[in-house]
């Protein structure tokens, strides 16, 4: 091959030719350099001989080497249609009516390798915190029952419809720390667990702490609004996470290509099952409900989105909507959610 990859000289063999033509017409079309991988360049080799081979019994081949390369979009898969006039004119002629010439023994071509994504590694901080912190409170609600015999944070700090009419308005945001049993911190602990780390590590620790304040926050409020029951519990803010999953993969269901339609499928199926075991008595079913559509919004709006940049083999994710616009999209909600509190409450004073 000449110095120059990409540049068809007369002293090639038909192959290498062939090979150049391929690289050139793909870095047209892409503005991808395939010759700088010598993955997908050896696999390109491969499919050339063994086309060469076949045309000594057939008019034309067609080489399909899917996940060749990648770009913002995704994959890309090499597919196309060679002649014997592209590789010269010192084959055989083809006699399809004799069957003495036997096919060669078709070589194989290496697997398809995966194209390899360097993903985001921050680390769980906001979901470690907030497991601790969720922890501590609970022990200190046992403590106020054990040795005032009554649970004193609770009584300050649960969703009261009649003491937020009455001016305690941080219960919307306080009950989200607050549990009514062990069980019941069990069951959200494990699912901040799961959720939290897996959604943080692609939303970064300051976008994760909006968006679980914010679910939070419109879970009390479609409580508030929908329901006089007292509550309290962290689900209104993991349905969020969860709404917020959602939204991601959709977003960026080209990345995932076709695990999206799997991912999708168990998302909707654990939120309509959660949301039909919250029929039940006692289970405040509005507050899920709210959460989830907070976290849907939020994240539609100022959840992160994604590009792959680089050039095979290295790619990486890059997000492409800074912090600072879910910072204002965060301010927002919590403008909407303080205003909504406040109509609600002058309508029912």
């Amino acid at each position: 091959m000449n110095p120059n990859p990409l540049h068809v000289s007369s002293d090639q063999t038909p192959t290498e030719q062939l090979i150049t033509k391929i690289l050139s017409d793909f870095a047209d079309q892409y503005g991808l350099d395939l010759s700088q991988d010598p993955v997908a360049l050896e696999r390109i080799k491969v499919a050339v001989n063994q086309v060469y081979l076949d045309l000594k019994n057939q008019s034309e081949v067609e080489i399909n080497l899917p996940s060749i390369s990648a770009n913002s979009v995704g994959p890309i898969h090499l597919s196309r249609k060679i002649t014997r006039a592209e590789l010269g004119q010192d084959l055989p002629e083809i006699n399809f009516s004799s069957g003495e010439e036997k096919d060669p023994e078709p070589t194989e071509s290496p697997p398809a390798p995966r194209v390899t994504i360097q993903l985001p590694d921050g680390k769980p901080y906001v979901t470690t915190s907030l497991l601790v912190i969720i922890a501590i409170i609970y022990i200190l609600q046992m403590g106020t029952e054990l040795f005032l015999g009554y649970d004193l944070l609770a009584v300050y700090g649960m969703k009261s419809n009649e003491l937020i009419i009455a001016g305690q308005y941080w219960r919307l945001f306080t009950a989200m720390f607050l549990h009514g049993s062990l069980l019941h911190l069990g069951f959200n602990l494990y699912a901040l667990y799961i959720l939290g780390r897996r959604v943080e590590r692609f939303f970064g620790s300051f976008r994760f702490l909006g968006l679980f304040l914010i679910a939070g926050m419109m879970g009390n409020l479609f409580s508030f609004f929908f329901t006089s029951a007292p509550s309290l519990g962290s689900s209104t803010a993991i349905f969020g996470l969860l709404g917020a999953e959602g939204v991601f993969i959709y977003q960026h269901r080209k990345l995932i290509g076709d695990q999206f339609k799997v991912a999708m499928r168990q998302i909707i199926q654990v939120a309509g099952i959660n949301i039909l075991i919250g029929l039940s008595p006692g289970i405040d079913n509005w507050g899920h409900i709210g959460g989830l559509l907070g976290g849907v919004i939020f994240t539609w709006f100022g959840g992160p989105v994604y590009k792959v940049l680089n050039t095979p083999p290295q790619l990486r994710l890059d997000d492409q909507r800074a912090e600072e616009k879910s910072g204002l999209i965060f301010i927002a909600l919590l403008i909407v959610i303080i205003s909504l509190v406040a109509w609600i409450v002058l309508s029912r004073s």
